[in-house]
């Protein structure tokens, strides 16, 4: 069974990935959380964990038979140039409750930008005063952090065809970001951190008034906007001489860290506008195997105005289309895995810089087992984007286990 007490910092621990595309504005924001998602490559509205049943659209929740538990850890390796970063951690958990086959409530924790990120001077440069004073200087840029998102949401049948979805999100978290200026091996840092507030509404709707050529065909939309758009308040610190360059500010540095200035702060209001619309169809050709199409059209409509990001702009918008093939086990049978695979081109509209192309591809399987439909979903996606302000191109390489786990919760008088 199911454990009923669940650690609350185990969700405050999220993976915040390392990529290049972190530089721009606030940092790049996360796509898949979850196994199932990340495997077909989808922007999670149309079902991929099993049948009928996404993670991330609150309306098709109801069609799960037990209470689940589902927690996603991902790996992800990142390759620019020479360079290559690899981070890992919880990507995402959720608990999602159905109840009589009519309506569920879910609640969820997951990054929503991340600002992870490096950018260092690859050679000293020299500035001369007179021919016997030569000083060597090199810069390091670091972010870090970034906001994560808290759903609470619920879904209904309204009919046996029409079923729909809301969510809130509450944002919260912070990012850090810190200058140095290297001088003659000397680290003079200048450091800042932003604190995010805002809330999101998630709509969402499924139909399978449909068919094609008699078979089953599934119509799913998701609109999401700020009810509250994302504040950001942010503290800039006094700069100091790291003399035991441990990149903390402490008793050791000039000036030390008890004569220094108090922190000047700054609220910048409406800071991001989030709108997202989403659309997909889902058609079974045959007995468990679908295909699906999913477009994404996700914008920033916010002011923007604290320029403290490593590039000079900021993802205003992106656009995604996924072509995804799927094929879900059949409950309580020898046959117990779900297959996937999927295709995506994507186009990022980066304020006052290039567009940003991206073309990935997914693979995932998912593994049944247990009386209560328990499942391991273990997935692959390989992302190539370019046109990257700097750096030119990228390869993310992504690797997610996800682990659900099933109860009986409001289900124990159902046969199973």
């Amino acid at each position: 069974m199911l454990s009923r007490s669940f650690a609350l910092l185990l969700f405050m621990t999220m993976l915040f990935s390392q990529s290049t595309m972190n530089g721009y504005g606030y940092g790049m924001f996360a796509q898949n959380d979850d196994a199932s998602t990340l495997g077909s490559g989808s922007i999670g509205l149309l079902p991929s964990f099993k049948t009928n049943v996404s993670l991330g659209n609150p309306s098709t929740w109801h069609n799960l038979s037990f209470t689940y538990l589902s927690t996603s850890f991902e790996s992800q390796i990142n390759e620019f140039g020479s360079s290559s970063v690899t981070n890992s951690g919880l990507a995402s958990a959720k608990l999602i409750i159905p109840s009589k086959k009519k309506i569920s409530f879910g609640l969820a924790f997951k990054p929503l930008f991340s600002r992870e990120i490096t950018v260092v001077d690859s050679t000293f440069s020299e500035f001369i005063f007179v021919e016997s004073d030569t000083l060597q200087y090199s810069r390091s840029n670091r972010a870090g952090g970034g906001s994560s998102m808290a759903q609470f949401a619920v879904g209904y049948k309204l009919t046996e065809t029409d079923n729909i979805g809301l969510g809130i999100d509450v944002v919260f978290g912070s990012s850090r970001s810190s200058q140095n200026l290297i001088i003659d091996s000397d680290n003079h840092l200048l450091q800042s951190r932003d604190y995010f507030s805002g809330s999101l509404i998630e709509l969402y709707y499924t139909t399978k008034r449909f068919s094609f050529k008699d078979k089953p065909l599934s119509l799913s939309f998701n609109y999401n906007f700020s009810l509250n758009d994302i504040d950001v308040e942010n503290e800039s610190y006094q700069a100091f001489l790291d003399l035991n360059s441990n990149n903390y500010h402490d008793s050791q540095d000039y000036p030390n860290v008890a004569a220094a200035l108090m922190p000047t702060k700054a609220v910048f209001k409406d800071e991001i506008a989030i709108s997202d619309f989403k659309a997909g169809i889902d058609y079974e050709f045959a007995e468990r195997y679908h295909a699906q199409i999913e477009v994404q059209s996700w914008n920033n409509d916010g002011n923007n105005t604290l320029s403290d990001s490593l590039y000079p702009g900021y993802i205003k918008g992106k656009s995604k289309v996924n072509i995804g093939f799927l094929k879900f086990a059949k409950p309580y049978s020898k046959d117990k895995f779900h297959f996937r695979a999927g295709l995506s081109f994507s186009d990022y509209d980066v304020k006052n810089l290039d567009n940003v192309k991206e073309v990935g591809l997914g693979l995932g399987v998912g593994i049944e087992f247990g009386l209560m439909r328990n499942q391991i979903d273990i997935s692959y996606n390989l992302v190539d984007r370019d046109n990257i302000y700097n750096i030119g191109s990228e390869t993310v390489q992504s690797f997610n286990v996800g682990v659900s786990i099933g109860d009986l919760w409001f289900v124990k008088r159902r046969k199973i």
